[in-house]
């Protein structure tokens, strides 16, 4: 046996759940469903459960019961969204029920720290789809007729290796492969083993995975990783997954076979000390927001962010890197890596040549208030040497926040948060609270792949 396989056998004795746990999850499940039951209206066909739990391929600290709640096909779509939040509500009564959204609205408990949720959809035959969920429970019939325990056992593996590489996930934030997914590429390739194998070597032209070896071409799919779905062939199951996370993956599963470590099967530790030297480079934006659901807090996030982010370009402020973090429970960070916190007080502006009367009139009179020397060069080119308008990316920050909030790019959900609660913290200021800690170790850290 070597390195690999008995590092992938004593992950495996990890990730494989208990009698206990089994028992737990079933007593949650059998109850909860009995819940739904006793609350459905004459609209409902049939209740089933689904997820991780119903297909045998959750792990201790990745398990979530989802419990569909089938509608006759002939419901209307604004009738549907409503009794599906009604009996969701009703059923998890007493375990403070939240609503959270993917093509449409669905509520979600925690009880006993296992993720509950009630999920309406259409009884429909496949290819009928009414909602993004009427998939979901022949998804777990899918897998549930093709996966043995060989490869339930393998699936609890590969996301385990994705969780602790920060690969897995779905949801806006992460762009990760997703639990069904993972259990595709097993089915695919066999083992964790053989798919880290196929991921490590992945060129330019391996980027479609099929069980059926259906035609991409013709849908015209165009993400980095395209992902047929065995049950809806027009459908793209990579379309979740960003490139970036892609190649975090790949960088992953090349660095643990060159060099297995059980670290790849364990959550892993930030340290930024070794990176600490640029801790003069971060700008860091702490706030608070109001309760709303996660599945719309992360987008809102996501678009602020990236709008500060375009900001900070726009008055020349290098930006190197950025992330969001939060802990879902009203507390955010933004953070930036800056190729440099300030500025020079002046830089030079390259203009329109000067047989353009029109838009040389236009660049003179616009920069008129910096402009403190112009020429023309070689080319024929106006050049001017500017005072720089805001040299501090902190000052300027706050001169955003405070004067052009409303105009930025930030989403209107989160303005009156963000105007309400902000702080900014840079270098020395840093070590404070655990959300902006957090944002400074996903900032300051290497990929796993690249160490």
């Amino acid at each position: 046996m070597n390195n690999v396989d008995s590092i992938i056998l004593e992950a495996l004795r990890q990730v494989q759940p208990s009698v206990d746990d089994v028992k737990k999850l079933t007593k949650i499940a059998n109850e909860t469903t009995k819940r739904v039951k006793q609350r459905i209206t004459p609209k409902v066909v049939d209740v089933i459960i689904g997820g991780s739990f119903a297909k045998g391929t959750w792990i201790t600290d990745d398990v979530d019961i989802d419990i569909f709640v089938k509608f006759d096909k002939s419901v209307a779509d604004e009738q549907f969204r409503e009794l599906g939040e009604i009996i969701g509500w009703e059923s998890l009564r007493g375990f403070d029920p939240y609503v959270r959204f993917s093509d449409h609205p669905y509520v979600e408990a925690v009880i006993e720290g296992v993720r509950v949720n009630v999920v309406p959809c259409y009884d429909v035959a496949i290819g009928e789809w009414k909602s993004a969920a009427d998939r979901s429970p022949f998804h777990t019939e899918y897998m549930n007729d093709h996966l043995d325990d060989e490869k339930r056992n393998n699936v609890r593996l590969l996301k385990k290796f994705l969780k602790s590489t920060g690969t897995y996930g779905a949801d806006i934030a992460t762009g990760g492969l997703s639990g069904y997914v993972t259990e595709i590429l097993i089915l695919k390739y066999g083992s964790c083993k053989e798919v880290l194998n196929v991921i490590s070597s992945m060129g330019p032209n391996d980027n479609v995975i099929s069980l059926h070896n259906h035609n991409e071409n013709k849908l015209n799919f165009t993400t980095p990783l395209i992902i047929i779905d065995p049950i809806d062939h027009k459908r793209n199951l990579g379309a979740a997954i960003s490139a970036v996370t892609l190649g975090k993956l790949i960088l992953s599963a090349r660095s643990f076979l060159a060099k297995p470590s059980f670290d790849f099967f364990c959550k892993s530790k930030k340290t930024i000390k070794k990176y600490w030297q640029l801790h003069g480079n971060l700008l860091v934006l702490e706030f608070k927001y109001e309760n709303r659901s996660p599945d719309v807090l992360r987008g809102q996030l996501k678009k602020s962010m990236i709008a500060i982010s375009k900001q900070l370009e726009l008055a020349a402020f290098k930006v190197i890197r950025i992330t969001c973090v939060t802990d879902e429970k009203g507390s955010a960070a933004f953070g930036f890596l800056l190729e440099s916190i300030t500025l020079p007080t002046y830089a030079q502006k390259s203009g329109p040549k000067v047989l353009m009367k029109k838009e040389t009139d236009k660049f003179m009179s616009e920069n008129r208030k910096e402009l403190l020397m112009s020429w023309v060069d070689n080319d024929m080119r106006v050049r001017s040497v500017m005072r720089r308008r805001r040299t501090d990316a902190i000052e300027f920050l706050k001169y955003l926040l405070t004067c052009k909030i409303n105009s930025i790019g930030i989403t209107k959900g989160l303005i009156e948060d963000i105007r309400k609660s902000f702080h900014i913290y840079s270098g020395n200021d840093l070590k404070t609270s655990d959300i902006v800690m957090e944002a400074v170790a996903d900032l300051l850290t290497s990929d796993q792949g690249l160490l």
